[in-house]
């Protein structure tokens, strides 16, 4: 290559870097001033230490100026488990443009909680919702002292109902896909006629979670009715008897973001706490909503910011000096051709999906009853599949491939040992300054725009040295998953090999992600038609829920890998960067345990 192509080339990355930060930036811009509603409300992260000794994190939401003409009511809203605070903020905004003082409390473990989260300590978690909630209504002169409500979202809906044993009591409880029956974990919820204050069910169709039969039949224990009908207010709202079941197309995952039921809930909320005069007459009307334009900023600065990271990743190897650069794989083995792949790849995702689902579930119980090798949520159960799915990838390739093109695959397993570490060494050197671009675009993103997204570290936790080690830890534990990616996707597609113009790397990544991500896909789409037939699967739906955004994470780890192992030629590199940014995403993502 030409010294001017070299330099054409360079100046190419450096413009895609600085296009992708203009768009980031405006992005970010965007959603930050979007998610104040244009100016109208402020927000507040606090910490207060309770009596105990345990420390509650949690955002207030507030107008800016308050026209309400008296001390505002409050809304406590409480997310459920692996989310946090922020992922609440489709009913904590549209609440604060109508006169509440919305506290939106991180659980333990969750967020910024520097607490662990653990079904010992549930009560304790419950304690720490109230706790937030009453020093907000105690020292903002703006919110009134007592005439609170209360909105959770599945494990926060069970979280809501509990509240019925704490000294001042919510005179509105709002249950979304959770809490449903007069059972919740074991313990009896305090739930009849007039027991909690108006209360407002809300579930989705499709969730996979709540049945709609098990919500119907929870508004029949709330109303005493033996037919009660969906939509339907019963009650009155002035002596707190007030009751609703609200039903919407949507599943669990997108009930905290779904149309209908923020709007429902807002309206509830202001019929309960405000007045019905009050909502019929001076009221924002609850279904103009502007929470999508955030949801839609933030997807523009996800992107951006994930395709930075390629580009970046992209620079630091072309920064580094050819003695630093990790060794090209020489006589790598040709992949299998179209039909051939397809099978081997049919067969890998099946196994291992299959492998995934058993191993999450056997994981969810060694955290239940304290067993865990990283202290992080489902740590313990991504550790286990990525330690299987490397033998199982391997054994079954060396029966399907046959050992020889096993061993062409997988020269570094084979290398002898200074040369493999010398190529892990080298592998991290790549990946260096991506993990710091992570690092710090987390700082700008968490702790000064206060906006978690997707790929950006939880710098901003209570706990943040233990999370920084976890992920340590988890990064190399998962190095066997990300190896065994390597040489599934070598087998079927190539990606350690030099792509040769703009169409073959279309190809490459096409065909890439229809081998790793089909038997996995056809899992979820197995346990979804098995859902959607009546059969009760219980906690396997759970784990099927989680599926779904792992599915979008693995999808991003095939695009890097087939990024780093076409430019850098070499399994390890695609492999332990992808391991540190899977790490990244859990440990920030799932709580503390």
């Amino acid at each position: 290559m030409h010294n001017w192509e070299v330099t054409r080339l360079i100046r190419r990355r450096y413009l895609a870097v600085l296009i992708l930060l203009i768009v980031l930036t405006l992005s970010l811009s965007a959603s930050w001033y979007t998610r104040r509603a244009f100016g109208e409300i402020a927000i507040e992260k606090q910490d207060i230490l309770r009596s105990n000794g345990r420390v509650v994190s949690f955002r207030t939401y507030t107008p800016v100026v308050n026209t309400y003409g008296q001390p505002r009511p409050a809304v406590l809203t409480i997310h459920g488990i692996s989310s946090s605070g922020a992922m609440m903020d489709a009913f904590n905004i549209e609440l604060a443009r109508r006169n509440f003082t919305v506290v939106s409390v991180d659980i333990a473990g969750h967020g910024r909680s520097s607490e662990r989260f653990g079904f010992d300590t549930f009560f304790e978690a419950v304690m720490d919702a109230y706790d937030a909630v009453r020093y907000v209504q105690l020292n903002d002169p703006d919110t009134d002292d007592t005439l609170y409500g209360v909105l959770g979202h599945s494990l926060g809906a069970g979280m809501s109902l509990l509240f019925n044993n704490v000294t001042v009591k919510p005179f509105s409880t709002i249950i979304i896909g959770g809490g449903i029956g007069n059972q919740f974990g074991g313990l009896s919820l305090p739930l009849n006629e007039s027991t909690p204050y108006n209360l407002m069910i809300a579930s989705g169709f499709y969730d996979e979670l709540v049945s709609p039969q098990a919500a119907l039949d929870t508004l029949k224990i709330a109303t005493g009715l033996n037919d009660p009908y969906p939509e339907a207010i019963y009650g009155n709202f002035m002596d707190g008897t007030a009751r609703k079941l609200v039903f919407s197309s949507t599943n669990h995952l997108f009930e905290m973001s779904d149309s209908k039921i923020v709007t429902q809930c807002v309206d509830w909320l202001a019929r309960s706490l405000q007045g019905v005069s009050y909502v019929e007459q001076s009221m924002l009307n609850p279904s103009q909503h502007i929470y999508q334009y955030i949801s839609l900023f933030d997807l523009f600065a996800s992107a951006s910011f994930v395709f930075s990271i390629f580009v970046i990743t992209i620079i630091s190897y072309s920064l580094l000096p050819t003695r630093l650069k990790p060794e090209q794989i020489e006589g790598l083995a040709e992949p299998l051709d179209n039909r051939a792949a397809m099978r081997y790849s049919l067969i890998m995702g099946l196994v291992t999906s299959i492998l995934f689902l058993l191993l999450m579930l056997m994981g969810f119980v060694f955290e239940f009853t304290g067993l865990t090798l990283i202290p992080v949520s489902f740590g313990t159960s991504l550790s286990l599949i990525s330690i299987l799915t490397g033998l199982v990838v391997f054994f079954l390739s060396r029966r399907v491939l046959g050992r020889e093109k096993v061993l062409l695959l997988t020269p570094e397993l084979h290398s002898g040992r200074n040369p493999f570490f010398k190529g892990l060494y080298r592998a991290f050197l790549v990946a260096l300054l991506p993990l710091i671009w992570i690092l710090g675009f987390s700082m700008i993103s968490r702790v000064i725009l206060d906006n978690p997204l997707i790929l950006t570290f939880a710098v901003d936790s209570g706990a943040f040295a233990f999370r920084f080690l976890y992920m340590i830890a988890l990064a190399f534990l998962m190095l066997p998953f990300f190896y065994a990616d390597t040489l599934w996707l070598n087998a079927s597609v190539g990606i350690s090999t030099k792509w040769t113009d703009l169409t073959d790397f279309t190809k490459r990544i096409t065909k890439a992600l229809v081998s790793r991500l089909l038997g996995f896909l056809i899992i979820i789409a197995i346990l979804y038609a098995a859902f959607l037939a009546m059969f009760n699967l219980g906690f396997i739906m759970f784990i099927a829920l989680l599926m779904l955004p792992f599915a979008v994470l693995l999808g991003i780890t095939v695009l890097n890998a087939v990024i780093i192992g076409g430019i850098t030629r070499s399994n390890l590199s695609p492999a332990l960067f992808n391991s540190f940014l899977f790490a990244v995403i859990v440990v920030s993502m799932f709580q503390l345990v």
